[in-house]
């Protein structure tokens, strides 16, 4: 008998503390929504307040993608050209694309980029001074800058090949 008080005292205890929770869920889920709608109008104002001093936001302020190297000139490694195709860049696998980019400069400029569309003398498809890439926009959303081997590029657009392999980039090009 000894042996079986210990069991049921232990399940009254599991019982009184799922009370206990459940009740709190409760109570505190009618505190939760006062402070989530606080916070939010709080947010409201602070936003409001501070976009009245603005006058102009550049939309890709800041990439979400911490490159390996600061600037290009540091990459001493290989180089994307039409006769490598493939090479593993600064930020992984790089290869490379030739579509009509009209499409995809209309998105950007939808999302708020005005860079000035432009090919590079060596055919590099550049979006004011960054290389055009395509990548995986799940993990670079558009407008994420990403060193490559030809230069910090921005992601533009992206391709099949993302769900392969998420860390590829691929480069607008004329080649």
């Amino acid at each position: 008998m000894k042996s079986l008080k210990r069991p049921v005292k232990n399940l009254l205890l599991c019982v009184l503390i799922a009370s206990e929770v459940f009740m709190c869920s409760f109570i505190s889920a009618d505190i939760y929504e006062i402070t989530t709608e606080r916070m939010r109008q709080e947010t409201l104002d602070y936003v409001t307040t501070q976009m009245s001093s603005v006058t102009a936001v550049p939309f890709f302020t800041a990439s979400p993608v911490i490159p390996m190297y600061e600037e290009n000139n540091r990459w001493k490694g290989p180089v994307l050209t039409k006769s490598r195709g493939t090479i593993t860049g600064p930020s992984g696998k790089e290869t490379y694309y030739n579509l009509n980019m009209a499409g995809v400069v209309s998105i950007m400029r939808g999302i708020g980029n005005e860079d000035e569309y432009w090919v590079r003398d060596d055919g590099v498809k550049m979006l004011g001074d960054y290389v055009m890439v395509a990548a995986d926009l799940g993990l670079r959303p558009r407008g994420s800058l990403v060193e490559t081997s030809l230069g910090t590029g921005i992601v533009c657009d992206t391709g099949g090949f993302a769900k392969r392999n998420p860390y590829q980039l691929d480069i607008a090009v004329t080649w």
